[in-house]
């Protein structure tokens, strides 16, 4: 891991962040060592590193909450996204503590939050959150499968922990979105969209693949691809689960669920 001393930790937002309603995005750290085969932030232009080497490196911003102290008046009721590169509750998370730091020392200004994450370790940090008057966890469950989790992420979080951390943050008052994106293959699509409206979740995201199509920009690694087409799981099949779980709840595909809370 590389420490660095960064100029500044809220950047305005651009892209489909931006389309989304968001002012600012917040990335404590470049890089992530969640490592998932299919994550578009390999490809992005803040990634300083090749692709392929996604998920083997990490450079936090050492000085992020003293930065956050400095400049968090600017965010006095804008919308910011926390993390659009990076996932603010990996693993370093749990000991350098910049994510949470961050958050206390933007509290006080009040903006509306969204915390993008597949890590657990965000429920430490409920006692922060309640505190915001606008906040929503926005986590991430692509599967009903253990074994595909092993197969696209095997370095991230099980199942079963994202979904105890789910209910506990439901439990404390944070609204959860349930983010299944990019959807992986599934074992049983009645049963698990079941799950997902049991949680009454704030928003539910469904997303196929990133396909580029070859230019800069977000996209998905032939890794990924092959991994998926192995497990004999495409567009089709992806199309008939987004209408099973629309019989239970409200399905927002691909951008058009990433927004603010209100």
């Amino acid at each position: 891991m590389e420490l660095i001393d960064a100029k500044s930790v809220f950047s305005p937002a651009t892209g489909f962040i931006a389309r989304g309603g968001f002012d600012f995005t917040c990335n404590p750290y470049l890089g992530c060592t969640f490592g998932c085969s299919y994550c578009y932030a390999a490809y992005l232009p803040q990634n300083p590193r090749p692709a392929a080497e996604w998920g083997r490196w990490l450079t936090a911003k050492r000085n992020a909450v003293e930065l956050a102290a400095k400049q968090g008046k600017k965010l006095a009721g804008k919308a910011l996204y926390m993390s659009s590169v990076t996932d603010p509750y990996q693993p370093v998370e749990r000991s350098l503590m910049l994510s949470r730091g961050i958050l206390e020392a933007v509290v006080p200004h009040q903006p509306r939050v969204v915390i993008q994450t597949r890590g657990p370790l965000v429920i430490r940090d409920v006692d922060v959150l309640t505190r915001f008057r606008s906040v929503r966890v926005n986590f991430s469950i692509p599967t009903d499968s253990e074994e595909v989790r092993a197969r696209f992420e095997p370095k991230s979080p099980p199942l079963d922990r994202r979904w105890v951390a789910v209910d506990e943050l439901t439990s404390a008052g944070v609204p959860v979105s349930v983010c299944v994106t990019p959807t992986l293959p599934i074992e049983d699509a009645e049963r698990f969209a079941d799950r997902i409206a049991a949680v009454n979740p704030a928003v539910v995201v469904t997303q196929d693949f990133h396909d580029a199509g070859g230019k800069f920009g977000a996209d998905t690694s032939a890794a990924a691809w092959e991994t998926r087409r192995e497990l004999r799981w495409g567009p089709d099949e992806y199309r008939r689960f987004v209408e099973v779980l629309r019989t239970r709840v409200t399905v927002y595909e691909g951008e058009a669920g990433f927004f603010p809370p209100g």
